[in-house]
């Protein structure tokens, strides 16, 4: 579409980004255990707020955003994992997240008709206590399936930032960037269906775990 997110060298990271979603969804599909929809199946531009709005109407039970950047300096080696905070990480996760969102939003899930900002960002907070720590569980579940799976990632593996597509209240969400194009290392990795393939496997590894621990966590909900 319109954006091909980062580019380097002629290459677009709208190209990395579906080709890797299409696999990935596929791997999911074949284990029998998961319904994905993808945001999009074909190169074309869908704002942020129609983004979340699959999700919704999908009744999605999670919301992961995938992505592979470059950076000016060429410093940050590989995959990243990011969910949401006002204050981010560090300079870098700043910088993404602005780069990233192209408008402001406010995510759905939550009927604000006929409320005021005040009332309204109080609901949002309060959807988002409920959420926040399903999140950081699937944020703690995929970085150690990555990591079991020896593959690369940065050496600061799990980030916040102000990601405006992750700010629905009523869906965890995260960000995954897959590596940095800026970096050789990466960029070979991300052109590498073996590597493709491991990732995709750990992904589904650490989602099966998150899977598990929130059948945990409603069992004893229910107790």
């Amino acid at each position: 579409g319109i954006d091909p997110g980062a580019v380097h060298e002629e290459l677009r990271e709208a190209e990395i980004a579906l080709t890797f979603a299409r696999e990935l969804a596929e791997t999911l599909h074949r284990t029998g255990r998961y319904e994905v929809i993808l945001t999009r199946e074909d190169d074309r531009f869908l704002s942020l707020e129609a983004r979340i709005t699959v999700a919704h109407e999908a009744r999605a039970d999670l919301f992961l955003s995938l992505h592979a950047d470059a950076l000016e300096d060429g410093q940050a080696v590989g995959a990243t994992l990011y969910t949401l905070a006002d204050a981010a990480s560090g300079a870098a996760s700043a910088a993404l997240a602005e780069r990233h969102d192209r408008d402001d939003l406010m995510g759905g899930g939550v009927d604000l008709t006929g409320t005021d900002d005040a009332v309204a960002t109080v609901l949002m907070d309060l959807a988002r206590a409920d959420t926040q720590p399903a999140t950081e569980r699937l944020a703690r579940a995929l970085v150690a399936a990555i990591q079991s799976a020896d593959l690369r990632m940065h050496r600061h593996p799990w980030q916040q930032a102000a990601f405006s597509v992750l700010k629905s209240p009523s869906v965890p969400s995260a960000l995954l960037e897959l590596g940095f194009m800026s970096s050789e290392q990466d960029l070979a990795r991300l052109r590498d269906r073996r590597w493709r393939v491991q990732m995709e496997r750990a992904l589904v590894a650490g989602l099966d775990a998150w899977v598990e621990g929130e059948i945990a966590q409603q069992a004893l909900r229910l107790r």
